[in-house]
Parts: structure tokens; sequence; C-alpha cells
């Protein structure tokens, strides 16, 4: 017998399947019924008590704690040795910057992306390689997953109920990756953020969907970082928030020979980044408001919608210094292919959060 919901058991698995369906624990697609025994090998698999608190929304009063936590991670097919990265994935989640409930709420639509440094991606098999974010790997998928079910059956983020996303994307289903260590250009960025190469982290982000970056024929590298600038500026996604640039390890070896340092990347592409306040209002990204430039990092947004002289003379930039561009590398060896994920909102956004991952 099944036990799968409350006093509920059923003997055929596809019942038990369709009345996880019937209860709304799904995000559309088959789960896997979570059954005492699996959980509890799930549980074992992290370093938590079953009742420690992994995820708080002190907005809404709600909270995740291991046990449920392994409820999702079993329905989402994840194997106990993927536990740790969940659960430290889940705790990053809670810092009061990452302002979990308007990410999980808002009409912009933003996926948790979650990236993952250090040993343990070879440890788990985090794949970093060809076809990066797309399916066929099951760490990836089902750490991913499990994360938008905790959101979903935890915190409530229903879409039409808590969530508003106005289309939202499939990263919503599962977004999560390894960084290609080896390729990076510099130290991975785990390090980059103060941590020891020898420790394992996840680096969250409330991201809006990927933009394909491609460039198979520049031989210098301001001309290759021109046409990642050139996109983070597009109107489409430009606001003063942050970005994530994941380099293909063919744009990566050519920024390695370059000798460019990853401070003088995030530095060109912060400069490069940019458009005229007079072209910004011209495309209608400003809104009417009472901010004024210096007295806020997202003065531009909040002004007058009017081009005035001397509005052609003022640059807009994506973020609000190069600190804001983080860099990672990961994808196929052959392929000039990157990606440029910009953070979730129309304004400043919220930051990324790396997390120790503790493995038993």
């Amino acid at each position: 017998m099944i036990p799968v919901h409350g006093d509920q058991q059923v003997d055929d698995p596809w019942e038990a399947i369709e009345a996880c369906y019937t209860a709304g624990w799904t995000d559309g697609l088959p789960v896997v019924p979570p059954t005492e025994p699996l959980v509890a090998a799930m549980l074992a698999g992290g370093v938590w008590a079953a009742d420690e608190v992994l995820l708080d929304d002190p907005w809404r009063g709600m909270a995740v704690t291991a046990r449920k936590a392994a409820v999702n991670a079993v329905m989402a097919g994840c194997l106990p040795e993927y536990f740790p990265v969940v659960g430290a994935a889940l705790q990053a989640m809670s810092a009061p910057e990452f302002a979990l409930h308007a990410v999980a709420a808002s009409t912009g639509g933003a996926a948790v992306l979650v990236a993952v440094n250090g040993p343990i991606r070879e440890g788990i098999g985090i794949h970093y390689k060809e076809n990066l974010f797309g399916p066929g790997f099951r760490p990836n998928a089902t750490i991913g997953r499990t994360v938008r079910l905790v959101l979903r059956n935890c915190l409530a983020a229903i879409p039409g109920a808590l969530d508003k996303s106005t289309q939202g994307w499939p990263g919503k289903y599962a977004v999560c990756f390894a960084e290609d260590e080896a390729t990076c250009p510099w130290e991975p960025f785990h390090v980059s953020r103060g941590y020891e190469p020898s420790q394992s982290t996840v680096t969250i982000m409330a991201a809006e969907s990927g933009h394909n970056i491609v460039n198979h024929a520049s031989s210098e590298v301001s001309e290759l970082l021109g046409t990642f600038a050139d996109a983070m500026a597009a109107f489409g996604s430009l606001s003063s928030g942050r970005s994530l640039i994941v380099f293909a390890p063919e744009h990566a070896r050519k920024i390695s020979a370059s000798g460019w340092s990853r401070s003088q990347v995030q530095g060109y592409l912060f400069e490069h980044s940019a458009r005229s306040f007079a072209d910004v209002k011209r495309g209608g990204k400003v809104e009417p408001g009472g901010f004024v430039e210096g007295f806020d990092p997202v003065w531009w947004m909040r002004s007058d919608p009017t081009v005035h002289p001397g509005d052609e003379d003022i640059l807009v930039r994506r973020g609000t210094g190069p600190d804001d561009i983080a860099l990672m590398v990961g994808g196929g060896d052959a392929g000039g292919h990157s990606a440029f994920f910009p953070t979730w909102s129309r304004d400043r956004s919220v930051p990324l959060v790396t997390q120790e991952i503790i493995i038993p």
C-alpha cells in the first residue's frame, strides 16, 4: 500500500501519481509519490533534523522544514545525495535581501536559478557541459525542480493565486547547473566570493529568461564583449538590476588568451552596456515619478519622461557598477553561444546569494 495523502492509500503506483495530481502537488508533470521510506532516506542524505527550518518567509509567516523539503525532493525525483544542495539553496532563499515573497509573487516571472560550484559538482554529477540549460541530466533537473515544488507546495506560490507571473518561462520548472571551473579564465565563481576551492556552494538568482549571445567571428576581446554589452543594454531588459553572464568555453578561451582579468571584463561590460537617457525616454523605459539624479540608484526610471536638452549626453547603464555583473563559464566546448540572464524586476531587483553546501 502506498500512502499519498492523509489516510489515503492505494495499491497501484499510477493511482498514487494521479492522487498527487488530485492533491495539487505537481508542477504539471508527474511526481514520485512521497512514501515514508523515501522521505526518511532523503532526510538522511542531509545534515538537518526533520523539524529544522531551512526556508523562512516572514512576509507570510510560512516556513519550510527539512522534512517538507525532503518530501518535495522525493516528488521531484532527487536522490538522497542531492539533498545537501537542495537544503543549501533553500537556506540561500531565506536571505532577507533576496526578498523571496516579491520574487515569487511578481508579474515579472522570475525563476530561482541555482548555480553550483566546488567538489560536489563531480561528486553527484551536476552537469556543466553541452545543453547546459536544457534537459537530460537528473541532478540538474531534479534539484531545480525541487525548488519550484517547495515554492508551490510549501509557500503557496501557485499560478493565478500567489504567483502572478504575466507569462513566466520554462526555467520556472527547473534551472540548475554547475560551473565549468576548469575552463574558467579566472578563479571559480565561488572563490571570487571568498570561499575556498575545497568548499562547495550554491548561488541563487531571481532570473529572467536567458538571452542567447551569438558571436563566432570576433578575434578581439573588446569586439566579443561588445556583443554582450549590446544585448545587456537592449530596451527589453535594460534596468539597474544585476546580471549573470555564463560564457561558453569557446568565448571563455578567447577571453583567457587576451589576459583580461575578471574585473576588466566586468568593467568593460558595465561601461559599454549603456544607452543615452534620451533614447531610454524615447523607448518608454522611464516612468513618471519624483526621483532625481543622485537621489536613488534607479533615478532614471522614476523621472520626467520628456526628452530635455542634455539628455543625449547622459548615459544609462545596466546595473549600478561593475560588481553587479556576475561571470561564470559553462556549456559545450564547441560553439560561440553564451548566455546573459538579467535579474527579475524592471529596476534594482535582488542580489545573487551564495550559500555553502554542507555534506554529511
